[in-house]
């Protein structure tokens, strides 16, 4: 708390001007009313206020004896400083008023008094933060009651995040407090300038009862924040579900997005690569970007349930983004470090689908995936850069083992091997290439997944096609440093390529590949 931290720098400078040659007595002394009160000694500040000092003198960082009875919650204090005259409306030199300490400490009975006393429930701290704001936060719905009834705004906001009471006690889940706020005429589609509005709070926690008082006194199910982000992808995001279908009865659009990612691809899958600035820029930060997954039945749940209100199977994701944090857009899937994609703008839910059966969370969904190709998905369109959904759930943009001593194979990952067997029952090219001639085959000799290479090649894949550089499959499961620095080789891989027919003398080995793209970034061959 503040004043704990102005008490102790305030008692420094007593003890240094006390020691300071020729300091002034008298001046040390009008600070006596303030240490009795932080003390609570009521019988030395009874003492001072009969030798008439000033009851309002303050220390040097504005605090006042009242402020101190205040922080205390000490009401005999209180009321002998009040009676003495003391100014209500005090404020230390943030701006904290002892209404606002009286509110810290959820004490209708300090509030009270100092209502009485003449305090003004508006004033607000450096900040903006208000009493009523203080109350709604702390969920004292009596207080928040008290200060209503005094006049406070109920509108009044932050000045640098325009948060209001409303917010506050939204995001603290007092849902009295929500009521009694509603009910005195709180902006229920106030947008907060950090993005938010009182329905993107209730979302982001799943709290329906909120929520339903917001919606009751006319908030818009589909108001956006700021930066344009819907309630219904956001609770998604934040695994609230359950929230999310209340959304949906109540006609939110199954087509609301956020940072460019509609409800039904976050739905769909792990959208972590499309909204990382997003994460980033609301405190997550950059490398604790991955929010936790829905489990692979509730995403099939709410998948059916969007498109059942009409949510778009084909809807494109608008955002620019790569597979990794590592790589840019600027080289796409040609990128020396990049996993055969480049620009994922323009991703269908059943291309997140089909990429999020590789989450390590293990939340990927065959059953997804049949979600959307029943409603009509077309499993032929790929992202910016060429990659299918095929190529996506065969391994394409996903890294393998990381290349420890002995592992001669990927693992075996049952989801994969179902997702690839779904999308290939549909339809889907098994020899379409991306930009850089990745094809679904390649994606599977990068993460070394014998299952999915196996299954391609019998269902006629290409087993020599070769991508932009002349690797063949066998060339990328011989040995790689595509996807990192580190080396990946997969020797039972390369022997299972080699015995289904890959052509061993095709194309360009790893370590020479290797060797080439080392000279090319050697800082003399950089333009």
């Amino acid at each position: 708390m503040r004043l704990r931290n102005g008490r102790r720098w305030g008692c420094l400078c007593i003890v240094a001007l006390l020691a300071a040659p020729g300091a002034n007595p008298a001046a040390a002394e009008d600070t006596q009313i303030v240490d009795a009160a932080a003390r609570q000694n009521m019988q030395s500040v009874r003492a001072l206020l009969e030798a008439d000092v000033d009851v309002d003198a303050r220390r040097p960082d504005g605090a006042t004896a009242l402020q101190w009875a205040a922080h205390w919650n000490d009401l005999r204090m209180a009321d002998l400083l009040l009676q003495a005259g003391a100014d209500a409306n005090a404020a230390n030199n943030l701006g904290v008023t002892p209404l606002a300490l009286a509110c810290e400490n959820a004490s209708r009975a300090m509030v009270e008094r100092l209502l009485r006393a003449g305090a003004n429930p508006d004033l607000a701290q450096v900040s903006g933060l208000t009493p009523l704001m203080i109350a709604a936060r702390t969920g004292n719905a009596n207080l928040v009651e008290t200060l209503l009834a005094s006049g406070a705004a109920v509108n009044a906001s932050v000045r640098k995040t325009g948060h209001t009471a409303l917010m506050w006690a939204i995001g603290e889940g007092h849902h009295e407090s929500v009521r009694l706020l509603v009910a005195h005429g709180a902006d229920v589609d106030a947008r907060a300038q950090t993005g938010f509005t009182p329905l993107l709070f209730a979302a982001r926690s799943g709290d329906i009862d909120s929520a339903g008082l917001l919606l009751a006194a006319g908030a818009d199910v589909n108001r956006t924040g700021s930066d344009g982000t819907h309630a219904l992808p956001l609770a998604i995001l934040y695994l609230q579900d359950r929230f999310a279908l209340y959304l949906l009865e109540q006609g939110a659009d199954p087509d609301g997005s956020l940072h460019g990612v509609p409800a039904l691809h976050v739905a769909a899958g792990d959208v972590t690569n499309w909204i990382r600035e997003w994460t980033h820029l609301r405190g997550v930060g950059p490398r604790a970007h991955r929010l936790r997954q829905l489990d692979p039945d509730r995403r099939a749940t709410l998948v059916r349930a969007l498109l059942a209100r009409g949510a778009d199977p084909d809807r494109r994701i608008t955002t620019a983004a790569t597979a990794s944090p590592n790589t840019t857009l600027k080289d796409g899937a040609f990128n020396y470090f990049a996993v055969g994609t480049g620009n994922l703008q323009g991703a269908t839910p059943l291309w997140v689908a089909a990429w999020g059966l590789h989450d390590r969370q293990q939340t990927g969904s065959p059953d997804v995936i049949r979600e959307l190709l029943a409603a009509g998905a077309d499993f032929r369109l790929a992202t910016a850069d060429g990659t299918t959904p095929l190529m996506a759930a065969a391994g394409l943009g996903h890294r393998g083992g990381p290349g420890r001593v002995g592992m001669v194979r990927g693992p075996v990952v049952p989801l994969v091997e179902e997702g690839v067997k779904v999308l290939v029952e549909a339809g889907a090219d098994l020899n379409a290439a991306n930009e850089a001639g990745f094809a679904p085959l390649h994606g599977a000799a990068f993460i070394a997944s014998n299952e999915v290479i196996e299954y391609l090649v019998r269902q006629g894949a290409d087993i020599d096609a070769q991508q932009h550089e002349g690797q063949t499959a066998f060339r990328l499961a011989e040995g790689s440093a595509a996807g990192g620095f580190m080396w990946h080789t997969y020797p039972e891989t390369a022997e299972l390529l080699a015995s289904l027919g890959a052509d061993t003398t095709l194309g360009v080995d790893g370590e020479t590949l290797a060797r080439r793209r080392d000279v090319a970034l050697a800082p003399e061959n950089q333009e």
